[in-house]
């Protein structure tokens, strides 16, 4: 039910003020560490001084890496130069340039490419890099969907790297061209043998970031937060990918400082640098510098990316657990009347770095229309639009009406949890969605791999979690009984979140890889045991001995999880009161 608090804190969300800031950052590119990071990390802090708002910026330094400049030339049979960009994270290749001969690779087998280029078809996505870098590829050229060229980042390191993941940093020069000119290059290739040059500029290495940060305190448990953040970096001036987003923030800071006395819990506004030039190197840095209070006071976070783009009308639950996934859903239904909003699992993208700490997340992503003119399905933000990541991502691509109600969406999820008695969350969602999966690969393994520990133990938990459920409506009556709940739940979920989301455990953070994860569509499976599907077709061969190996000490993992999440659970359903508390 709508609050009056949250109906007036909506009502005080200026459309006008979104637009000037709007305006403001779509004069100014954005590279992270450059001069035009510099100006927007002042102008958000005096933004906030100027209405009021506390503001500290962090600074701290980060492996990033500029994409300076590329020229494609083909040599043979027809001399010719091609517009393409190279991207952050590839190799230079100095002055004089590449020479060698380019080969078509329909099916992305770069390891057909071996001291040739190899030409792709489609974005320059990380780990199709890595691949061609360990295959020996010379280089490789991706021909994008469209007659734009899309920035991408070549790393699959996220964040700043760890000492033994150097070994991950791509070797070799990458570039992309338009699809036009991919046509045009294949046409050659289907004639005959190809030969070009390659020359890249990428300045890769230390740089100093800043990270903005709000922290506005609660009345009652200041302790505890909600953790809202947004990329402030950009490839060119980047309007709705994200200067949108940093708008958002400023607006929801501005207006929460002003009502912060009827807050009960914290909230923290972050604006992230390195999201475009360091794999998520500011969220990152945050993950792990505020480790501890993150896994012991964080009770979510909200990514807010690309919000307010021309013409996005359809709302996404997008990197939504299933824990908040019904929460996340009524929120945008409250607001905006679009019920039963897509869910979409969180995959290794849009700063989500702390759910290996086992920190819940959801976002509320609006989205172009299937049958919208703009929409490009293979973008990954701007709502799906073709400008995304591209130097056409100006003022004119953004909808400061459209922004209005995306803040509004934002300002009254992160109001509900900061005064909600009993967290709107439920681990029944989580336990219906691991034991549904687990059942559904002991069918695809059959005798290969026993899973029954694992179905058993999930049920034991789902059974506890209901029981949770059950007990929430009493619990919201004491608050002594429901602080217990809301730590009982979070505790559950420093458990649960890093067993499906997290190959390298709490502390480390995994690569910015297509990771096999849970989605809510049921496509894709657990982080590492979803790769016991694979036992069947490996029978008798010499990979399948190590395979079995790694799934059993996945399976092991899960089952140690869900018991010690089922103990929990139970602990507080025997004592919903802590003695000392009542």
């Amino acid at each position: 039910m709508t609050t009056s608090f949250q109906k007036s804190i909506r009502e005080t969300v200026s459309k006008e003020r979104l637009q000037g800031h709007l305006e403001w950052f779509s004069r100014v590119d954005r590279d992270t560490g450059g001069p035009g990071e510099d100006k927007a990390a002042e102008y958000i802090a005096d933004q906030l001084r100027q209405s009021g708002v506390p503001v500290t910026v962090h600074e701290f330094d980060a492996f990033l890496s500029y994409p300076i400049r590329a020229t494609l030339e083909v040599l043979e049979p027809e001399p010719m130069q091609i517009r393409c960009l190279t991207h952050s994270f590839g190799k230079s290749t100095g002055p004089t340039g590449l020479y060698t001969d380019l080969v078509y690779l329909p099916d992305a087998n770069v390891n057909r490419a071996a001291g040739r280029a190899g030409l792709i078809d489609g974005l320059a996505t990380p780990v199709t890099i890595y691949k061609a870098s360990k295959a020996g590829c010379a280089a490789v050229i991706f021909a994008n969907q469209d007659v734009v060229i899309h920035n991408m980042i070549g790393t699959t390191i996220w964040g700043t790297p760890e000492l033994d993941q150097l070994d991950r940093l791509p070797q070799l020069p990458v570039i992309t061209v338009n699809s036009t000119d991919g046509k045009r290059l294949k046409e050659l290739l289907a004639k005959g043998t190809v030969k070009i040059r390659i020359v890249t500029e990428v300045k890769t290495g230390w740089t100093r970031s800043k990270l903005p940060e709000v922290r506005i305190p609660g009345t009652e448990e200041p302790e505890k937060f909600v953790m809202v953040g947004a990329h402030y970096c950009a490839w060119e001036v980047g309007v709705t990918d994200n200067a949108t987003g940093d708008t958002c923030l400023l607006e929801m800071a501005r207006i929460l400082w002003e009502q912060r006395k009827g807050l009960k819990r914290s909230v923290r506004f972050c604006w992230w640098p390195g999201h475009s030039h360091g794999r998520y190197s500011g969220s990152t840095w945050y993950a792990d510098t505020f480790f501890t209070d993150l896994s012991e006071n964080c009770i979510v976070y909200h990514n807010i990316d690309s919000p307010g783009v021309k013409g996005a009308t359809v709302y996404i639950a997008r990197h939504t657990v299933a824990e908040a996934q019904t929460f996340c859903r009524a929120m945008i239904e409250r607001v905006t009347g679009q019920a039963n909003a897509p869910i979409h699992r969180p995959s290794r993208a849009a700063d989500q770095s702390f759910l290996a700490n086992g920190v819940p997340s959801f976002s509320t992503y609006p989205f172009l229309p299937e049958d919208h003119p703009d929409r490009r399905p293979w973008t990954g933000g701007g709502a799906n639009s073709w400008w995304w990541h591209t130097e056409h991502d100006t003022l004119d691509k953004a909808d400061a009406d459209i922004l209005t109600l995306d803040t509004q969406v934002s300002l009254t999820a992160v109001a509900e949890l900061a005064n909600a008695a009993v967290l709107p969350f439920s681990h029944v969602d989580t336990g219906n969605e691991i034991k549904d999966f687990v059942v559904d690969l002991q069918a695809k393994v059959g005798e290969h791999l026993n899973l029954g520990p694992i179905i058993e133990e999930s049920g034991k938990f789902l059974a506890a979690a209901q029981a949770l459920d059950a007990a929430k409506a009493t619990a919201a009556n004491d608050p002594a009984a429901a602080r217990a709940w809301n730590e009982t739940h979070m505790r559950i979920s420093r458990i649960l979140n890093p067993l499906i989301y997290s190959r390298s455990g709490r502390f480390h953070h995994d690569p910015a890889e297509w990771s096999p994860i849970m989605r809510a569509t049921g496509i894709y499976t657990m982080a590492e045991l979803g790769k016991a599907a694979n036992l069947p077709a490996l029978a008798g061969e010499y990979e399948y001995g190590f395979l079995r190996a790694q799934v059993v000490r996945e399976r092991n993992r899960i089952v140690t999880g869900l018991r010690e999440a089922t103990r929990l659970a139970e602990e507080l359903l025997a004592n919903p009161v802590p003695a000392g508390q009542a």
